[in-house]
C-alpha cells in the first residue's frame, strides 16, 4: 500500500502533547489530532516522501524494538485511520 500526506499538515508539540494539524486552507482548530510518539515517527517519514507502509515498517523496526510483521500491521492500521481523517490518501 502507498500513502501520500497532504502537504499542509503539521505536526507540533503542544503542552508535551503531539498533535497533527492543518494549515493554509486544511486550517480547522476544532479538527486537531493527537497522536503518539510513533505516529511522530511515520508522519515525519511520509513527509519525507517514503510512502510505501512496507518501507515504513522497516524504519519502524529499526526505530523501535518490533518485529517486522507487528510494525506493518501497525503501520497500515495508522494510514488508514489517517485516510478517514483526509490526511493521507491511499493508492495501492
Amino acid at each position: 500500500m502507498k500513502a501520500t500526506i497532504h502537504p499542509d499538515y503539521l505536526i507540533r508539540t503542544i503542552a508535551g502533547e503531539h498533535i497533527l494539524i492543518g494549515c493554509g486552507e486544511q486550517i480547522n482548530l476544532s479538527h486537531m489530532l493527537m497522536v503518539n510518539e510513533t505516529a511522530v515517527f511515520l508522519i515525519r517519514k511520509l513527509q519525507e516522501g517514503i510512502a510505501t507502509t512496507e518501507a515504513l515498517a522497516q524504519f519502524l523496526t529499526e526505530e523501535y524494538n518490533v518485529t517486522y510483521p507487528e510494525a506493518l500491521t501497525d503501520t497500515e492500521t495508522l494510514i488508514r485511520q489517517l485516510a478517514e481523517q483526509g490526511v493521507v490518501v491511499i493508492s495501492e
